[in-house]
């Protein structure tokens, strides 16, 4: 597997992943519009102005994205996601790790911060494994109800892997 930028290629793939209001909030956020179009997903995940990374398999096929902006100081991971049928395989430890170095890289920053659900355990449990830590949040937290904040070095996601 071998983490690319994404395509428009892989969004329908993606789309699908976000049956209904949910799942496509608790991965999207609250701004972002269900039931979406085309149009309005490419829109609301802000494809033209973020760098968007896709996670491939060996068969060439989708199995996690993610996207990463400065915030804070920091490399800033979102929308993260792994295909529904490939959660559980460590894949999003993967996904986390290389989307990491790579914004970090490309950033010049020492940091990768994210936002999660409080209540989305396995997700937690994958960012810990990939070397995130819990972290107050530099300022005043966004309006993002019931999600946590956590950083970490990509030194520490390297070693993690």
């Amino acid at each position: 597997m071998h983490l690319t930028k994404a395509t428009s290629h892989h969004l329908t793939t993606l789309m699908s992943w976000f049956p209904d209001r949910k799942t496509c909030l608790n991965w999207g956020g609250p701004m972002f519009r269900f039931p979406f179009t085309a149009t309005s997903f490419v829109e609301d995940i802000r494809w033209n102005t973020l760098p968007s990374y896709s996670l491939i398999g060996e068969h060439g096929e989708l199995i996690g994205f993610g996207q990463y902006y400065l915030r804070e100081g920091r490399c800033h991971l979102g929308r993260l996601a792994v295909s529904p049928l490939q959660r559980g395989q460590g894949l999003g430890r993967v996904l986390v790790q290389q989307l990491g170095e790579i914004g970090c890289s490309d950033l010049e920053l020492a940091q990768c911060s994210l936002f999660v659900l409080e209540d989305n355990l396995p997700a937690i449990q994958c960012y810990r494994k990939a070397g995130f830590e819990f972290a107050a949040y530099p300022g005043e937290m966004p309006p993002l109800e019931g999600c946590v904040y956590m950083t970490a070095r990509p030194v520490l996601l390297k070693e993690n892997q």
